[in-house]
């Protein structure tokens, strides 16, 4: 059987990750002088209420005991691993984790094991992630899952926007002025991870402009690919995944949606109020995401 793992930064609901036995690797967020384990220590809802409170939370990777523990047990239950990533570009998880696995391959032989760069984050790596534990739910072979996988990641598409750029600011990620200068003349950026990295595609004036441009270039890049499962994720701002939901599945009546807040490693650097759309631009060999019961 092939176990698949994930770091706490995928942002899939509790029920599917329970439902296919996903393994999930928590990174760490500091707050003050004190340090929680995602999804461990410290829940989503505690993590925002103090970013409410103006708390600029640090994050930091997963730990190499808690990888070393959890990939040695998926070997020694017998079954083969492979670790999807937080994207190399934005964290070092990729990298621990593959030093690890190397070292466990001369312990395990008969094991196949192997650490993919998802070169994605949010519910961009849940909407691959989901997929390959389908997959493996089904009994696929380690190579079908691994080649399906490597044959998503370049087609997965994260589109997002922010409500003001002063948690940018903030957070050190843009300078004070820009973001009180943004934010007065209402400049909503559109982000997406391109080359590892996370990057400003364009800019626009309000909110009503940059919800219709995240749909705009969804359609553009989605053309191949209408009906599939599109994820909407959002920071604290249910209203406005809402609203993103209506005009997805207005865009795409053939499509199914499906929204989930952002977690709270990337939630502490985007703030409250950001908003995007996950998906895939075209199919890949084997999907099946539309058959998934999703409440």
């Amino acid at each position: 059987m092939v176990r698949l793992v994930v770091d706490s930064i995928c942002d899939l609901p509790c029920e599917l990750i329970e439902k296919y036995n996903i393994g999930v690797l928590p990174l760490f967020v500091t707050i003050g002088d004190e340090s929680y384990r995602d999804r461990v220590d410290i829940q989503l809802e505690q993590v925002y209420e103090k970013m409410r409170q103006g708390i600029v939370p640090m994050t930091s990777q997963i730990s190499s005991g808690d990888t070393e523990e959890l990939f040695r047990k998926i070997c020694g239950d017998g079954d083969d691993l492979i670790y999807l990533s937080f994207s190399s570009g934005l964290s070092g998880t990729y990298q621990l984790a593959n030093i690890i696995i190397e070292d466990l391959k001369a312990e395990y032989p008969d094991r196949k094991l192997e650490a993919i760069d998802s070169e994605a984050g949010s519910m961009g790596i849940g909407i691959i992630a989901l997929q390959a534990a389908r997959w493996a739910a089904q009994g696929r072979d380690f190579d079908f899952i691994r080649n399906g996988i490597y044959d998503m990641i370049p087609k997965t598409r994260h589109l997002f926007t922010l409500e003001n750029l002063s948690w940018l600011a903030k957070g050190g990620r843009i300078t004070p002025p820009a973001g009180y200068i943004g934010d007065k003349l209402q400049i909503k950026p559109i982000l997406d991870i391109e080359n590892k990295l996370l990057h400003v595609v364009t800019v626009v004036r309000g909110r009503k402009a940059a919800f219709k441009m995240l749909i705009n270039m969804t359609q553009k890049e989605a053309k191949n690919f209408p009906k599939q499962l599109i994820g909407i994720a959002h920071a604290d701002d249910t209203e406005a995944a809402e609203t993103i939901e209506k005009m997805v599945k207005e865009a795409f009546p053939e499509s199914k949606t499906f929204i989930h807040p952002i977690g709270c490693v990337l939630g502490s650097h985007l703030g409250i109020g950001g908003v995007g759309i996950l998906f895939f631009t075209d199919p890949t060999e084997g999907y099946d995401l539309m058959d998934e019961d999703l409440v």
